[in-house]
């Protein structure tokens, strides 16, 4: 029974010196971000990650989702129009990533349709759920202090890649695995995965990306006609 105890003990204490870091950094990240009003918009995960990370509401609907690459690029070209549009749920069978769902095991959670992007709401148990949170959290998104945030996965090509990098809009970063810089708005996430894309941007969180310099750049209005006069981003 003492032997136990103590070995309880030394494992907490193990955990809590291997947490002290992680703990300390958030700390002086919350310090050092200025603004705490943004809102991101990002293809996966990320948004949610960071919000929680910095003690702040959800002020974005892209929490506990994905996106496709080609869809979120068609989202956020758009942002006010999408958000305008109501969600309408399919089935697995009926997307048009039904391969890749199915590969990945994500055949049980809600896939809805805005328009023709498509959203799967990884972290959602029923349709419900998912409806219900993305209405209420689309509603608190600040057109005055938007945040672009982009990843190379979700059958993400170099040619995605570029696209995200030429919107006209100065308040974006996208997150790439490969440390040869090619892009303007790209930050690297190192990771040994031997893998093309991205296995996770979100573990461990926010890795080793200048976290507070990208949430800290000047806010910008995300514009009223869209990013859609870009042509070469559509």
């Amino acid at each position: 029974m003492t032997g136990k105890y103590i070995r309880r003990k030394i494992k907490k204490l193990k955990k809590w010196i291997t947490e002290r870091p992680y703990y300390i950094r958030r700390y002086f990240d919350r310090k050092l971000i200025r603004r705490r009003d943004f809102t991101i918009i990002s293809n996966n995960c990320w948004a949610g990650r960071c919000y929680q990370y910095l003690d702040m509401p959800y002020l974005s609907p892209t929490v506990g989702l994905y996106f496709f690459a080609e869809d979120y690029l068609r989202f956020v070209s758009d942002l006010r129009y999408y958000l305008s549009l109501e969600l309408e749920f399919i089935s697995w069978e009926q997307s048009k990533y039904r391969e890749t769902l199915r590969e990945r095991r994500h055949t049980e959670v809600p896939i809805a349709m805005i328009g023709d992007v498509e959203i799967v709401f990884l972290h959602y148990k029923t349709e419900a759920e998912a409806r219900e949170k993305w209405e209420r959290r689309k509603k608190r998104v600040n057109y005055d202090d938007v945040i672009l945030k982009f990843s190379k996965m979700n059958l993400c090509t170099e040619e995605h890649l570029k696209k995200f990098d030429a919107l006209q809009y100065k308040n974006k970063f996208m997150i790439n695995n490969s440390p040869k810089k090619k892009y303007g708005c790209e930050v690297y996430w190192a990771e040994k995965t031997g893998t093309e894309e991205l296995s996770a941007d979100t573990n461990p969180f926010p890795g080793k990306i200048p976290f507070t310099v990208l949430l800290n750049k000047k806010a910008e209005n995300y514009p009223k006609t869209g990013l859609i006069n870009n042509q070469e981003c559509i």
